[in-house]
């Protein structure tokens, strides 16, 4: 489904009722650009810390223009065939985000670079970008919502320094006030229209008027009105105001609410090489990021506590690496679905009804990559490939856990960063998969009788054991939403 502002309220209530039946969301995002130098680019000599601030400088330079995500539900088949258990039903979204430029009439502004060989590369691959600037769903995080709530209330509740009048208007203002005077000891009438040449003398006319307790203004076309009431109609009238401001705010937070939702769900979320689209989401869509690597990872456990990420899973497992020999998601998707294809196993994954007239099967769109980051999950993990990643009834939970918040980075001879590494309490959930891992051994994840498929990168050597006995004690509060992905064989 392709989402702009025209369809957004639609979309929203599909997204809303779809995530609550869903066992995973994959997810992609589409930025103006990456990394503004040579020297900014990601290096294997980085440290953790030095990869996190190089993505932080991203973040705050560029802008988000597109969000895939892409709901996975299974279906149990009605079939009586052993064989034909069922199948994962895709509804992916395609999102065209622009940042609000306006909130109850008053201007919201937002700064972003853009990289030429970026909007190249997206020209190239049909982006839209009128659909980008006329049709794209604002978006204002909390935080932004919070402060412009917070500055506007108080210019509605609170008495405000007087504005300092230039030479050129005090006589327009002494006019205002002795019309103003005339006006209130007027009984009967209600209301004045007052004509206004310019922007500051609608200012000046806002300003004299607040320094009455029962004067209000309702901004009009060419003019202001003014209207007489008591203190308690004042109040009334500063009430509705403020429930007016809420309802544009709302309004503007746009696609800040799916990332609400998304987030709420606490439904696992996969991604290709995600670290920075989950930052760009973090910073955009909920708030700002921290200023540390371990400040971020500390904010995740919140706003999305389950991650699992495509390229760890492919780089970290050398019978996969060694099999297809790429990680690149463009080069590899393809290679798994033709491979399904063959073995007769590609209705394994369908999209759901609703959501087929609008696929495009174009690499580079957010939505048909996330749903492709999805698919390519599903298969890797042998839900539809012919790699068999499973020997044992837990193996698939097994699997999971070992994938799980597991990031891929490549810092020399590292391959990922665990979010859950600097906790110092190890959870029941946790403790349980690594000691079937270590009595069942490397043949759970055995390829065939030749090919072991072990992860030696994050086997359980003494570098492992300090991420085994790492904080994810929320695994225990997700276990619900862990079962729920539990791998269909």
């Amino acid at each position: 489904m392709d989402v702009t502002r025209d369809n957004f309220g639609q979309a929203l209530a599909e997204f809303r009722l779809a995530i609550s039946t869903c066992d995973f969301a994959a997810i992609d995002l589409e930025m103006t650009g990456l990394y503004e130098d040579r020297a900014r680019q990601p290096s294997h000599l980085d440290t953790k810390d030095d990869r996190y601030f190089k993505l932080f400088q991203s973040v705050q330079s560029y802008g988000v223009i597109q969000v895939g995500i892409c709901l996975f539900s299974w279906v149990d088949s009605k079939s009586d065939e052993p064989k034909d258990g069922g199948y994962y039903e895709a509804r992916p979204f395609n999102f065209n985000v622009f940042p609000c430029t306006s909130v109850a009439g008053f201007p919201v502004e937002a700064h972003f670079g853009c990289k030429n060989t970026a909007f190249e590369f997206l020209a190239r691959n049909s982006f839209d970008f009128n659909k980008w600037v006329y049709q794209g769903i604002p978006f204002l995080n909390a935080d932004q919502a919070d402060r412009i709530r917070a500055d506007r209330v108080s210019l509605l509740t609170k008495r405000q320094p007087q504005m300092e009048v230039n030479e050129q208007h005090k006589p327009f203002v002494k006019t205002l006030e002795t019309t103003l005077r005339k006006f209130m000891k007027t009984k009967g009438e209600r209301q004045l229209r007052y004509d206004t040449a310019n922007s500051y003398e609608r200012k000046l006319v806002y300003d004299v008027v607040a320094r009455h307790n029962t004067l209000g203004t309702r901004s009009r076309h060419g003019c202001i009105e003014i209207f007489k009431g008591t203190r308690k109609a004042m109040a009334r009238h500063v009430a509705q105001k403020i429930h007016a401001l809420n309802a544009s705010i709302e309004d503007a937070r746009g696609f800040c609410q799916i990332i609400d939702i998304l987030s709420a769900a606490r439904k696992p979320v996969v991604g290709h090489n995600m670290l920075l689209d989950v930052m760009h989401a973090h910073a955009k869509f909920y708030k700002p990021l921290p200023a540390t690597r371990r400040g971020f990872g500390s904010n995740l456990s919140r706003f999305l506590p389950i991650l699992i990420d495509t390229k760890y899973i492919i780089e970290s497992t050398p019978a996969i690496k060694a099999r297809y020999r790429t990680s690149n998601l463009d080069e590899i998707a393809p290679m798994l679905e033709r491979e399904s294809m063959r073995s007769n196993t590609h209705g394994m994954i369908r999209n759901h009804p609703q959501f087929t007239r609008d696929v495009t099967h174009t690499m580079h769109e957010a939505g048909f990559d996330a749903y492709m980051t999805g698919a390519t999950f599903i298969r890797l993990l042998n839900l539809e490939g012919e790699l068999d990643l499973s020997a044992a009834p837990v193996s698939s939970e097994l699997v999971l856990y070992r994938y799980i918040n597991r990031l891929y980075v490549a810092l020399g001879d590292e391959l990922y960063w665990n979010l859950t590494e600097d906790s110092a309490k190890e959870s029941r959930a946790w403790r349980a998969a690594n000691s079937h891992a270590k009595a069942l051994g490397d043949d759970v994840f055995a390829v065939d009788s030749a090919t072991s498929l072990s992860d030696d990168s994050c086997s359980a050597d003494e570098d492992d054991q300090s991420s085994s006995s790492a904080d994810a004690s929320f695994f225990d509060d997700l276990a619900p939403e862990l079962d729920a992905l539990s791998l269909r064989q």
